[in-house]
C-alpha cells in the first residue's frame, strides 16, 4: 500500500486544528453570553504577571536540567554538561512541538544533540523518559487537585502509567526473562539496538523515583505560577488557587495528548477557558482572555532561556572539549 505524501498528512492535521479552533470559538460565543469585544476590558496587574512568568521560566529551566540529569544517570552525558549546550539543544528542539505531530520535537532534539557531540539516541531516550515521568506525575497532580473531576479518571490514568512503568522496569532489569530478552535483542539485531539495550541496563530504581519526584515538583510550581497568572487578571480568583492549578494541569495534559494539534493549540485554550469559567468570580470574558493570554505566557517562557544564551558562561564543554559555539551551526568537523 502506497503511503500518503507527508504534505497530505500535514495539511489534514492543519485542517483539524482549524476545525477545533473554530468549534471552540463557536462554543464560546454561543447564546450571546460572550462577545470578543469583552476582552478589551481585561487589564492584568504587572506585578503578579511578572512573578508568574519568572516562576514559569524556572519550571522550563528545571525541565532542561532534569533532561541533563537523566542523561547523566544513564551515562549518556556528563552531569556538568554546559548550561549553554543544554539550553540550546533542549529549547530549540522544544520549538518542534509547534509542528503538527509530536515526533518533530524528539527528532529535532536527537539531531541537535548529535551536532553538540552528544549521543543522539541516548539524548532522545532521556527526553522520552522525562516526558513519561512528566505525564504520569501530571495526571497524579491533577487527581490530587480535582479528585471529583470525571469520576477520578486522572487518578486511574496516573495509576496505570506508574504500574506499567514499574512493571516494565522490573521485568526488563531485575528478572532473568528480562536479561534473556536483552541478550536475544543483541543477538538478533546487533548494533541497531545495542545502544537502547545498554541504556535499559543502566536504569536504576532510585534514579527513576527521583525523576518522578522532581517532575512532580515542577507541576506544583506550574500550578502556583498559573494561579498567580490568573490573579493578575481577576484578583479575587487568588483564593481559588487549587482550582486554577487543576485547570492548567487538565488543559495542558489535554493539549499534550491530542497528537495532531501542534503544542495543543485550540485544545488547551478551549479546555482552560471552560474550566476557568467555572471558577467563582471568573467571568466568561475573563476565562477566554486568560486562556488566550496563557499561550503567549507559555511560549514566551520557553523562549526566554534561548534569549539568555549570550549571558551564560562561554567555557569549553566539559564532555566534548568543544569550544563554546560548537554544535550551534552544524555537525562537528
Amino acid at each position: 500500500m502506497k503511503r500518503s505524501p507527508g504534505w497530505v498528512v500535514r495539511t489534514a492535521q492543519a485542517i483539524l486544528v482549524v476545525v477545533i479552533v473554530w468549534g471552540v470559538a463557536r462554543g464560546i460565543t454561543a447564546g450571546g453570553a460572550f462577545r470578543w469585544s469583552d476582552l478589551t476590558g481585561l487589564r492584568p496587574a504587572p506585578a503578579p504577571l511578572l512573578l508568574s512568568f519568572v516562576l514559569l521560566v524556572a519550571v522550563y529551566v528545571a525541565h532542561a536540567l532534569l533532561w541533563r540529569r537523566i542523561m547523566a544517570d544513564l551515562g549518556v552525558a556528563s552531569p556538568h554538561l554546559r548550561m549553554a549546550t543544554t539550553f540550546r539543544v533542549y529549547f530549540l528542539a522544544s520549538l518542534g512541538r509547534y509542528i503538527p505531530g509530536k515526533v518533530w520535537q524528539l527528532a529535532g532534539l536527537a539531531i541537535l544533540a548529535g551536532r553538540a557531540g552528544l549521543p543522539a539516541a541516548g539524548a532522545a531516550a532521556a527526553a522520552l523518559l522525562g516526558q513519561f515521568a512528566f505525564l504520569a506525575t501530571g495526571f497524579l497532580f491533577l487527581a490530587v487537585l480535582l479528585p471529583e473531576w470525571s469520576g477520578g479518571i486522572p487518578a486511574r490514568i496516573a495509576g496505570v502509567l506508574l504500574v506499567v512503568a514499574a512493571g516494565s522496569f522490573w521485568l526488563l532489569v531485575a528478572t532473568p526473562r528480562g536479561r534473556s530478552a536483552r541478550a536475544w535483542a543483541r543477538e538478533q539485531f546487533g548494533d541497531k539496538v545495542a545502544g537502547v539495550v545498554d541504556l535499559a541496563e543502566r536504569l536504576r530504581g532510585w534514579d527513576t523515583i527521583l525523576w518522578g519526584v522532581w517532575y512532580g515538583a515542577t507541576w506544583v510550581v506550574t500550578g502556583l505560577a498559573f494561579s498567580i497568572f490568573v490573579s493578575a487578571f481577576v484578583p479575587e480568583a487568588g483564593v481559588h488557587a487549587r482550582q486554577a492549578a487543576g485547570a492548567v494541569a487538565a488543559s495542558y495534559l489535554a493539549g499534550y495528548l491530542v497528537l495532531f494539534a501542534p503544542a495543543g493549540i485550540g485544545v488547551r485554550e478551549g479546555a482552560m477557558a471552560g474550566l476557568l469559567a467555572g471558577m467563582p468570580g471568573v467571568s466568561t470574558a475573563a476565562a477566554v482572555g486568560i486562556a488566550l493570554a496563557s499561550r503567549v505566557w507559555f511560549t514566551a517562557a520557553e523562549l526566554a532561556p534561548l534569549a539568555a544564551l549570550p549571558l551564560l558562561p562561554r567555557t569549553p564543554d566539559p564532555q566534548t572539549g568543544a569550544p563554546p559555539d560548537a554544535g550551534a551551526e552544524g555537525p562537528p568537523g
